[in-house]
């Protein structure tokens, strides 16, 4: 997938991967969850550390992966000889503005329901925290990637040498 010619699949199923992840962390918290609320977790101290602090790490995580995903992908087409115009990034651009807004909705009422899921458990360091702040950030940055991915093709477009 991330070969020289994957840069655009890469750069479509990262976009699509964060919502899954998002999406799917649910199941990850309520495991956690479980595995928080043992009465015996206190006797494990580092145990219980790692636990209260894994599904922030783990969340984070696979965020940032999507992300270098998408970056690496984006680096591979700019790369390769199948963007030489440039058109195809303006293209997708454009197309991960509209692919990200339109699934943000779903990116938006995973974060609430994993948010109420640690309002009401408790157990899990800066979760919450990260649970209200992340969905600003990641909206600001797919946004953000869209229109430089857009830009970095209007550039090549832009440099490329007319044909007389």
């Amino acid at each position: 997938m991330l070969n020289s010619k994957g840069g655009f699949v890469a750069m479509v199923l990262s976009v699509l991967g964060i919502v899954l992840y998002t999406t799917m962390f649910s199941t990850i918290l309520t495991a956690f969850t479980t595995l928080a609320a043992n009465a015996n977790l206190s006797t494990f101290i580092a145990f219980e550390v790692i636990i209260k602090i894994a599904p922030t790490v783990l969340l984070l995580g696979g965020l940032v992966v999507g992300s270098l995903v998408y970056w690496k992908g984006y680096g591979k087409l700019a790369a390769s000889g199948g963007d030489a115009n440039g058109i195809l990034r303006m293209v997708i651009g454009a197309l991960m503005i509209i692919l990200f807004v339109t699934l943000f909705d779903t990116i938006l009422d995973s974060f609430y329901t994993l948010w109420l899921a640690d309002n009401t458990s408790k157990y899990f360091i800066a979760f919450q925290t990260v649970c209200t702040i992340l969905p600003t950030i990641l909206f600001i940055a797919g946004v953000f990637a869209g229109v430089a991915t857009g830009v970095g093709g209007y550039k090549a477009r832009r440099k490329r040498k007319a044909l007389v």
